[in-house]
């Protein structure tokens, strides 16, 4: 009779740790699933596909949620600004409806300011007029900072 009570205990005991590790492999299993679909949701959305001759402003520090993490690639210009045409379109009142434009002159990147009323800054430094980009450089149009790589 202890023996059979012994055996059931056991079986008892060994049906509940049991049940409690499927429930644990089962909950880390559904959760590596949901989000590693998440994850690669992200990464479609932000990281657009980089060809080698294009050049590629990423977002670093915004104030706006949509944009931060955001990354816009470019061959020939991309614009910047407040208005609905620019590629780059930051809603804030510190940006002008048209503030800044990059282009390719030649086999470089330069950078102009178009007039805007709050200044584009690269590294820090006010710009003025047209300036030469290089891989790394940050530019600041009103409260978003955008790192700019080749």
């Amino acid at each position: 009779m202890q023996g059979a009570a012994m055996a059931i205990k056991v079986a008892r005991v060994a049906l509940e740790y049991g049940m409690l590790l499927w429930l644990i492999y089962f909950t880390v299993s559904l959760s590596r699933r949901m989000f590693g679909e998440v994850k690669q949701e992200l990464k479609q959305q932000h990281k657009p596909a980089v060809k080698q001759n294009e050049a590629l402003l990423t977002v670093v520090e915004a104030s706006e949620e949509e944009l931060q993490g955001r990354r816009f690639a470019f061959q020939e210009e991309i614009t910047i600004g407040r208005g609905a045409e620019n590629d780059v379109r930051i809603p804030e009142n510190f940006v002008s409806h048209r503030h800044a434009t990059i282009f390719l002159h030649g086999a470089q990147y330069v950078i102009e300011d178009l007039g805007s009323v709050n200044h584009t800054y690269v590294n820090g430094q006010p710009l003025e007029g047209r300036a030469y980009l290089k891989p790394g450089d940050e530019i600041r149009v009103g409260m978003v900072t955008l790192r700019f790589e080749r």
